[in-house]
């Protein structure tokens, strides 16, 4: 299981372009808004005195859309290549069972796309410390645990449901088409069940997030069952299509 492991871990970083996108355009979306920021407070400092501080670092939303973006992107890919590119019998040659390969996956593809996630929070995280915040409260170590876990959760759910689709899709276009619909657009819309039936509310997938992430009043152990169930509905997709996919 570990040589399975290493093996999809070397190649999902030969795709050298995608994993640099997921770290470089986060990073590069966070020193925009620093440096807009900075030219607002040295072209009037009275009227925007605040750079950095806990206003600032709020701002980290922005950047953990375009993870959750890339985090799609690789879990998608990463779920259909073996298909799209034929070479899945040869991988099944060497031995390995497709259940060995889908369920090993899992663990590499999450810590992949919560890495790469990782240096634009940080880099957040050191300009809301180092930057002019005059008046503004600095971020407490409480500050960074919330959205750091809110991160770390997106991001990792929201890859295995689109491993779960590329796996299921197996074309590489169409699993990133669906799954970047379906995590950004298609999930948000079960929101409008909770309109209607009040009671679903705790058991969607952002509520359960914002439930386990930042807390509220409602049950701390539906949020993780529904974090769990949620991509774990996808994957199962995915697993029986895996089990059924000629090689």
């Amino acid at each position: 299981m570990i040589t399975v492991a290493r093996a999809d871990l070397r190649r999902m970083l030969a795709r050298r372009g995608l994993i640099l996108a997921s770290v470089l355009v986060p990073v590069a979306i966070a020193l925009v808004l620093a440096a807009v920021l900075m030219f607002l407070h040295v072209r009037n400092p009275v009227e925007h005195p605040t750079v950095g501080g806990a206003s600032f670092f709020s701002l980290v939303s922005i950047v953990a859309i375009i993870s959750v973006v890339f985090g799609t992107v690789i879990g998608a890919i990463f779920g259909a290549e073996d298909v799209a590119n034929g070479t899945l019998r040869y991988i099944l040659l060497t031995g390995f069972s497709r259940l060995q390969l889908f369920f090993t996956r899992i663990p590499v593809l999450a810590i992949v796309a919560i890495v790469v996630a990782l240096p634009a929070f940080f880099l957040m995280l050191i300009g809301a410390l180092i930057l002019p915040h005059v008046g503004e409260p600095s971020v407490a170590a409480s500050d960074v645990a919330r959205p750091l876990l809110s991160l770390v959760l997106t991001v990792g759910i929201y890859a295995l449901i689109a491993y779960g689709i590329g796996v299921a899709i197996r074309s590489t276009g169409g699993a990133i088409a669906v799954a970047l619909g379906l995590n950004l657009i298609g999930i948000n819309l079960f929101s409008l069940i909770a309109l209607a039936v009040p009671s679903v509310k705790p058991w969607l997938l952002d509520s359960a997030l914002i439930r386990v992430s930042d807390g509220g009043d409602t049950s701390i152990a539906i949020a993780i069952v529904a974090l769990i169930v949620w991509p774990g509905v996808f994957l199962a997709i995915g697993l029986v299509r895996a089990l059924r996919t000629e090689a």
